[in-house]
């Protein structure tokens, strides 16, 4: 199937000297940055606005797309405190209500109206592979799994050992959680990973909260990555990981959001919250956790930065230029995505763009996301009326505010 070429014409990029700025797309791919607009069939003018790689969300769990549940215990001393009250609740056997289906396409729009086109759902094979086709947003879609390293881990594949070499001979990531908790399991789980063999360059480690000085010394020496997010962390734990620590050491970090059920709204979320947690943190920096520095950990060569010869995975702000990325960050809402372009196809985007939609041929649905008008490719509509219809009953989830 060829996919028509276009542009996006006069917009900036943060961190990039030369403005404004033009990116030719082709193929599906970045052709190339330039500072003057070729001539071009499709062509998008920004007047100014903001150019950034469409995010990488780190960390989700799709199956778990539905309104955040807390819980009593709060904060929670371990994941297992949480899972245990969630799985009592009377929110969860709503959940289980709606089909697996209908949860995954649920969380992949709650990714991409966030600005995220590629998602990391940790969670096994048989559970995601036969949804991660048919969404909005794409998966990836092979690595190395374990659960955690606990008493009580959940029996996710082929136990760490082999999962970890499983990932290394394949040149994939190999992805667990690691000290989700304080207490005496969570805080041994570094060394205990380590100690199996299975701590090195192909490691993607998520939340670490109880790390000590000397795990991250044995991360950092490992050449290991680490998942922050933030606002789930704060939402169930009300803690943070030694963030600032594992940056001075070298530690490749990268921004995820956990699940909605998990205090998890979106990777814009993620983004502010982490900025409120470290405001020490360089913006760019920042941002680089979301894009390039996740391209790194799960070994995602041609995505995460806005170069010749990658995925065009764009997203949009409605921005003008400054140099103050700081409040640029800060003062960012979900209405002020402009467009999101995955793989060089617009899957959402402002009402204004409705003739960009209909030239690459991408249906959709109209939607209104706090009072803005907005597009969304087809099938959010009819999700939502059938979740309706499975629970019984009107529910607004405050990660998707559409009308």
């Amino acid at each position: 199937m060829s996919h028509p070429q276009w542009q996006i014409t006069n917009g900036w990029i943060p961190g990039y000297d030369e403005r404004p700025v033009s990116v030719q797309i082709a193929d599906q791919r970045i052709g190339r940055i330039v500072a003057e607009p070729a001539a071009a069939e499709i062509s998008v003018d920004l007047h100014g606005l903001a150019i950034l790689p469409a995010f990488i969300n780190g960390h989700d769990n799709l199956l778990a797309t539905y309104l955040p549940f807390q819980g009593r215990n709060w904060p929670h001393p371990t994941w297992l405190s949480w899972d245990n009250e969630i799985k009592a609740s009377s929110l969860f056997a709503e959940r289980m209500l709606v089909s697996p289906e209908d949860l995954y396409q649920l969380g992949a729009y709650r990714n991409i109206l966030s600005g995220s086109v590629f998602v990391v759902d940790h969670i096994p094979d048989f559970v995601r592979r036969p949804f991660e086709k048919e969404l909005p947003a794409r998966l990836l879609s092979d690595f190395g799994i374990a659960h955690s390293v606990s008493a009580y881990a959940l029996n996710w594949g082929k136990g760490i050992r082999a999962e970890y070499e499983y990932a290394v001979e394949r040149g994939l990531p190999f992805i667990l959680h690691i000290a989700e908790g304080f207490d005496r399991d969570s805080k041994q789980s570094l060394r205990q990973l380590d100690e199996m063999g299975a701590l090195g360059e192909n490691t993607v480690l998520v939340h670490g909260l109880s790390l000590s000085d000397h795990d991250l010394d044995r991360i950092a020496a490992a050449g290991a990555h680490l998942v922050w997010c933030p606002s789930s962390n704060r939402f169930i734990y009300n803690a943070r990981p030694p963030i600032e620590k594992a940056l001075s050491r070298g530690i490749n970090v990268c921004l995820g959001t956990d699940s909605a059920m998990a205090g998890g709204p979106g990777m814009l979320q993620s983004l502010k919250s982490a900025m409120e947690e470290l405001p020490s943190l360089d913006p760019l920096d920042l941002l680089a956790m979301a894009t390039v520095n996740a391209s790194q950990a799960f070994r995602l060569k041609d995505r995460g930065s806005l170069g010749a010869g990658q995925w065009a995975d764009l997203v949009i702000f409605n921005r003008r230029p400054t140099d103050n990325l700081k409040e640029f960050i800060q003062t960012l809402e979900l209405e002020d995505l402009f467009l999101v372009v995955r793989e060089g196809i617009p899957v959402y985007g402002d009402a204004s763009l409705e003739k960009l939609f209909q030239a690459l041929s991408v249906q959709t649905d109209r939607i209104s996301v706090h009072r803005t008008e907005k597009l969304v490719q087809r099938g959010m509509l009819d999700l939502l009326r059938r979740i309706r219809m499975q629970a019984g009953k009107e529910i607004f989830f405050p990660f998707l505010p559409v009308g």
